[in-house]
């Protein structure tokens, strides 16, 4: 079930359910209360849809607005242009290094 129709849903089931507790408590009539009912399941459900309708979209323009800029780089496989990477040099650890690492403890 896609997003904008879930959450039209529980919001006009939300709604409806409360609609229903308010009207038990005022003490109004079955018929009152099934009418406002269903007003607010029918409300609710299309607010709730065309809200999320419009964030979608919203949203959906902002991220392609962000998501264009940059400089669009081609990765080329060094075995293609026969290119050889020069393996690193290993250098070990030595006493002379050692002075310039810190330690920290949490």
């Amino acid at each position: 079930m896609p997003l904008n129709i879930r959450i039209g849903l529980y919001m006009a089931l939300i709604t409806g359910m409360l609609t229903i507790l308010v009207g038990a408590m005022s003490g109004v009539t079955p018929v009152v209360i099934l009418y406002r009912t269903l007003v607010s399941l029918v409300l609710f459900a299309v607010l709730g849809y065309s809200s999320v309708q419009f964030a979608e979209r919203y949203f959906r323009d902002k991220l392609n607005e962000t998501g264009t800029k940059g400089k669009h780089l081609d990765v080329v496989s060094p075995d293609e242009h026969g290119d050889k990477i020069p393996a690193p040099e290993f250098k070990p650890l030595n006493p002379e290094q050692l002075e310039n690492i810190t330690l920290t403890q949490k």
